[in-house]
């Protein structure tokens, strides 16, 4: 007799990371250490060198942060999301950037940590069509582009997995707090398949397993004219029975028939009743689990004064040999999707 997927759960389901972990000041110290050792022998911008050095240097990190971070890599969680709270990226910071297209150009604190941290869950990846492929993203209110569905907006932030048109898409997205919003009212919103299967019937979950759901471009992709097309139909779900890989977004992918939009509805209903909500806080950095959950943000109000929500973003893919044939000449991790 077969046993059901709960109890193969329960039975086999190996310790799960928690969904925050706080540094303590002793770990504090180490990683304030590191971050200066890595950003000495990264002092000239190269990021081919910079990944290397980090992946180097992050095996040095306080030992229990590192089985933290191994764990939440090879189990995961219930919740899809693991926050480290006190990092020490902390400094005088510039005004908040103003144009759409930012990005990091020098490795100061923010990025030393995301770096170090993200490497122990695998490779960074970026995609040469969304901020010409740089490492690491400015995530930051822009003017004139307040009720835009992508990272540059201050709208409510629709669920989405990253990338979800992508076949090399992020497993792992870092997403660390420099300076909170004036109100604090941009919640980092997540959701995961995990905690909304068993609020979906049989029947939906098998509608959601058929290739009956197309997603288009994310704008942030389409800058330079790209047209937003759609992709063939594909599921949204995938994987194991009880552990299910989850790929969709909110706001770009279309149900092919009525049958497949009433369970793109309950799903979207189950993902809203089990999501969470967090305004991060200067120094925390959310790890999103880029398989199992999608995540947006709450509304908020820029006031373009140089002091609005800034979070850097990295991407990283538990191995990059699969995305090899699409990583440009000369880059570790920059890769060219034109083709795709």
């Amino acid at each position: 007799m077969t046993a059901r997927p709960e109890t193969r759960k329960a039975e086999s389901t190996p310790a799960a990371a928690p969904d925050t972990y706080e540094l303590d000041p002793s770990e504090i110290e180490c990683i304030e250490s590191l971050l200066a050792e890595l950003r000495r022998a990264t002092a000239v911008w190269d990021e081919n060198a910079l990944i290397q050095t980090a992946h180097i240097h992050g095996g040095l990190l306080p030992k229990r942060l590192l089985c933290v971070l191994s764990d939440f890599r090879r189990f995961g969680n219930a919740e899809g999301v693991l926050t480290l709270r006190n990092l020490p990226v902390a400094e005088e910071l510039p005004p908040t950037p103003s144009t759409p297209e930012s990005v990091a150009d020098s490795c100061t604190p923010s990025v030393a940590a995301l770096l170090l941290v993200m490497s122990r869950l695998g490779d960074p990846i970026a995609y040469a069509e969304e901020k010409h492929g740089a490492l690491v993203h400015d995530i930051c209110p822009m003017p004139g582009e307040e009720d835009q569905q992508q990272n540059t907006g201050s709208v409510y932030f629709k669920l989405h997995s990253e990338n979800a048109f992508l076949e090399h898409r992020p497993d792992f997205i870092g997403l660390l707090c420099l300076r909170e919003d004036h109100d604090r009212l941009a919640t980092s919103i997540t959701s995961s398949i995990r905690q909304a299967l068993p609020l979906l019937t049989d029947e939906q979950v098998a509608v959601l397993r058929e290739s009956r759901f197309r997603t288009r471009l994310a704008p942030s992709f389409c800058r330079d004219g790209r047209e937003q097309v759609y992709l063939p139909p594909a599921p949204v779900l995938s994987g194991s029975e009880w552990t299910p890989n989850l790929c969709v977004d909110f706001d770009d992918t279309a149900p092919c028939d009525e049958v497949a939009r009433t369970a793109f509805n309950a799903l979207h209903e189950a993902l809203q009743k089990v999501r969470r909500e967090v305004v991060l806080r200067p120094g925390d950095l959310s790890i999103v689990d880029n398989t199992t959950t999608v995540h947006g943000r709450g509304a908020f109000t820029p006031k373009y004064d140089g002091k609005d929500r800034w979070l850097q973003r990295l991407f990283v893919v538990t191995s990059i040999r699969s995305a090899l044939e699409q990583i440009e000449p000369g880059s570790v991790y920059r890769c060219s999707t034109a083709a795709q």
